[in-house]
């Protein structure tokens, strides 16, 4: 059976107050009167590290207890489903974690991306291949198809390369929090606490503390909240398997993909040309729901960073951290 982060971080609080117990045994043993008021000072220290076990364990708790139905409620109210059942409890009624919310959430929105990019393609597929044919007959040319698609075919470049990059940070947030889940309370916040029962790496010790606790806990649950009161895009995804299913999208995958003659050639691009104002409508549906996904893409993730790295410069000057000390010094590295 895994031991878990309480342990580790319960036994590094210990090795703190045996650090002062043994400095104290020794300021009496051999009458060191300066050793002695030292050794004072640091049983604050130690009391502070014990408080903090005890935020983290209380706020661990709050998380993991209380977070998931405040994040269902407030879901359900604001329409967003999606997160509304990644907060549900699981099979044996137990709670789910914000950073697995956010987890669960993220995969939904990644799914939703891959589907735009998916309709996308396939539209682009069919309009790139006619915007660069041109029809000659008798020496002339009736028909030049690039000049009318051109633009279609900038648009449809664009958002699919939208796509890809937004997936892109999408994949990047969910490892940032799975790596956080999975790390900043064990080991992270266990060695901040070790680190901070030696006053030459209290500094060091403070700021890994206020780390592990900003991303173990302020940047998960700040996200989920953001994703359940902002605009979500739930009901702009769950119309993208009926996009796909429409008789406009019919109609350009059963095109003929030969084009063995001039006459299936020209019949195929006016046929192109037919649906091309039904899909006007899907198209515009399609940079509507970009906007929502640049905005989960980018906003929400950005806010949540701020919102934890304002946590981590507030408390690491409490948990001991000389943030300025330290900034002076990546200057001068600089």
């Amino acid at each position: 059976m895994p031991v878990s982060w309480e342990y580790y971080s319960i036994v590094a609080a210990m090795i703190s107050l045996f650090i002062a117990v043994l400095m104290h045994m020794i300021a009496n043993g051999f009458g060191l009167q300066k050793l002695n008021l030292w050794v004072k000072s640091e049983y604050m220290q130690v009391g502070a590290t014990f408080l903090i076990l005890l935020l983290a364990l209380g706020v661990d708790a709050f998380s993991n207890n209380i977070f998931g139905p405040i994040a269902t409620s407030v879901a359900a109210s604001s329409g967003n489903l999606d997160v509304k059942h990644a907060a549900e409890p699981g099979p044996n009624g137990n709670q789910i974690s914000p950073s697995e919310i956010g987890k669960a959430y993220l995969t939904t929105v990644i799914g939703c991306e891959r589907d735009v990019y998916v309709i996308t393609y396939a539209i682009n597929f069919y309009f790139e291949t006619w915007s660069r044919v041109s029809f000659d007959i008798l020496g002339e040319e009736p028909s030049a198809s690039g000049l009318a698609l051109g633009g279609w075919v900038t648009l449809f470049h664009f958002m699919a390369n939208n796509m890809v990059y937004l997936a892109l940070f999408q994949y990047i947030q969910y490892h940032m929090l799975n790596f956080a889940e999975y790390t900043m309370l064990y080991p992270f916040l266990a060695i901040g606490l070790v680190l901070r029962a030696f006053p030459a790496t209290r500094g060091a010790g403070g700021l890994i503390t206020a780390f592990a606790l900003g991303f173990a806990f302020i940047f998960p649950m700040s996200y989920v909240v953001m994703v359940s009161i902002m605009p979500n895009v739930h009901g702009g995804c769950t119309q993208l398997p009926v996009i796909q299913e429409s008789s406009a999208m019919k109609t350009l995958t059963q095109g003929s993909p030969c084009f063995t003659n001039t006459g299936e050639q020209i019949e195929n691009y006016f046929k192109l040309k037919t649906v091309q104002s039904s899909l006007s409508g899907t198209i515009d549906y399609l940079q509507n729901l970009s906007g929502l996904l640049f905005l989960q893409g980018m906003f929400y993730p950005l806010a949540s960073l701020i919102i934890t790295f304002t946590f981590i410069r507030q408390t690491g000057s409490l948990f001991g951290a000389d943030l300025a000390e330290i900034g002076r010094g990546l200057i001068k590295i600089i």
